[in-house]
């Protein structure tokens, strides 16, 4: 790189003193954003889960803001509405087991959230149902869910701001793209490179592993709690919804991730099947017929090639997403993968470049 005096008679004071302007800038804007930071790494979720569908409707015709709208619309928000009650039976079946400590997993995943205003034990939670199905008005509700009222709208402003900003990504994505490249960056340099390959990288994650697990997750749910309609008394599926969550995040382990689980559930099954009713047998052969072989032949025929998230070894992933939460709280699940996508692939485009030879 060669320093030269510009037209503008700015040299290299000139041009450090930039720079110096430019990282107080990102400085103030980390302070100031620091505490939406994890829903700023949902929108960039977001943006990458629609980005395919809004392009394929730009190419049948429809105008950039119109194909945003839509693809947020019907597909993301119902998705994130399905996600958001499947998280909220999650806590309350957590919150059903003794021996967890609801409060302390409340507050490592949700870091400022006021724990206080939220039914975390079983006997809130059954209070609170009991009212909501003997008496659902308002004057009953009022006295159980005035402290969550003002935490709900303050994550429901964060929830909207977080889909204003995926709607500018996948509307605008050609402007920033075109922006960058005549501006910042050339097409031939290093940098574009990189961040072209980090690109492909939270495409591959975003779309491929994360929308897996959260599919697996929410259908194995499903199936669970259907299957648990069908069991002999005594016999059903204990904790469906917490073991649906765990089938979808056991799905980065390879090879044996999901099997694993069905044989310890099966095992479970069939022990209570013969200390109840040997003729119970009859459950956990159905239930490893479903879940063993029909719906694990359908996530690898269907789900996986469609989402199709492979550009990354299975182990990198499956520690960015189990570390990710534990680190960083519930955005974890979303900024672990980012971190990952990042180092890695400036390990494999830029350290093999700067390296001496």
């Amino acid at each position: 790189m060669r320093w030269s005096v510009s037209s503008n008679g700015e040299g290299l004071a000139g041009t450090t003193g930039w720079w110096l302007f430019a990282l107080v800038l990102v400085l103030v804007l980390v302070v100031a954003l620091h505490t939406y930071l994890g829903w700023i790494v949902l929108g960039i979720f977001l943006y990458y889960v629609v980005r395919p569908v809004a392009r394929r409707l730009r190419h049948r015709g429809v105008s950039p803001g119109l194909s945003a709208l839509l693809s947020l619309g019907l597909i993301m928000l119902p998705f994130v509405a399905v996600l958001g009650v499947f998280v909220v039976l999650l806590l309350a079946e957590l919150a059903a087991i003794e021996a967890t400590d609801v409060e302390g997993l409340f507050e490592r995943l949700f870091p400022g959230l006021a724990i206080d205003t939220l039914p975390t034990s079983e006997d809130e939670l059954s209070a609170f149902v009991e009212a909501l199905r003997s008496d659902p008005t308002l004057a009953t509700l009022a006295p159980l869910v005035s402290g969550f009222v003002g935490t709900f709208t303050v994550q429901a402003f964060n929830a909207l701001i977080t889909f204003i900003f995926a709607f500018f990504l996948v509307r605008d994505e050609r402007r920033i793209a075109s922006w960058f490249r005549s501006t910042i960056v050339a097409r031939e340099s290093n940098v574009y490179e990189y961040l072209k390959a980090v690109d492909r990288g939270l495409s591959s994650v975003y779309f491929g592993y994360t929308l897996t697990i959260i599919v697996i997750s929410i259908v194995a749910v499903i199936i669970y709690n259907v299957l648990n309609l069908v069991a002999p008394p005594g016999l059903a599926i204990p904790h469906a919804i917490l073991l649906g969550f765990a089938t979808g995040l056991i799905s980065v382990v390879p090879l044996l991730g999901r099997n694993l689980l069905y044989g310890a559930i099966v095992l479970y099954l069939t022990l209570v099947a013969y200390q109840t009713n040997v003729t119970y047998i009859w459950f956990p052969i159905v239930f490893y017929v479903v879940m063993g072989i029909i719906f694990d032949n359908v996530i690898r025929t269907y789900v996986r090639p469609f989402l199709s998230g492979r550009l990354f070894h299975t182990g990198l992933v499956m520690f960015a997403y189990l570390l990710g939460p534990a680190v960083f709280g519930w955005y974890g699940i979303f900024l672990g993968p980012f971190i990952m996508v990042v180092t890695i692939q400036f390990l494999r485009v830029q350290l093999p470049k700067i390296l001496p030879d």
